[in-house]
């Protein structure tokens, strides 16, 4: 059995990008690396690999300048309100995504998360 490393590729943050335009750097970094990717003499397997993590990650930095573009007309626009929440505060509800991404742990390694 022939194991590739798929590890190779770069992973962008949303943290080291705080603005539009060092978004829109990353992604078309990515992009050279799709084609560099596509053109090398990988296997098929480890192509499609490759492919599809860094096509994952230019969906991701799509999404955050949607998300940057999206926040900057609506703050110019409207006074920022505070999100609704839920009548019963005693129910029982499952963590969102972003609870469990902001998740922490205590001092003795438990999870933590907020709802």
């Amino acid at each position: 059995m022939n194991v590739s490393s798929v590890a190779s590729t770069t992973t962008y943050t949303a943290s080291s990008a705080t603005d539009t335009s060092a978004l829109e750097k990353q992604k078309t970094k990515l992009e050279s690396d799709l084609e560099k990717v596509s053109s090398s003499k990988d296997d098929e397997k480890t192509k499609a690999a490759k492919t599809k993590q860094i096509e994952a990650q230019i969906k991701q930095i799509e999404a955050q300048i949607a998300q940057k573009a999206k926040n900057s007309s609506s703050s110019a626009s409207s006074t920022a309100q505070a999100p609704e929440k839920p009548v019963n505060n005693n129910a029982i509800v499952a963590a969102s995504a972003q609870d469990i991404a902001t998740a922490t742990t205590d001092s003795e390694g438990k999870f933590d998360i907020r709802v």
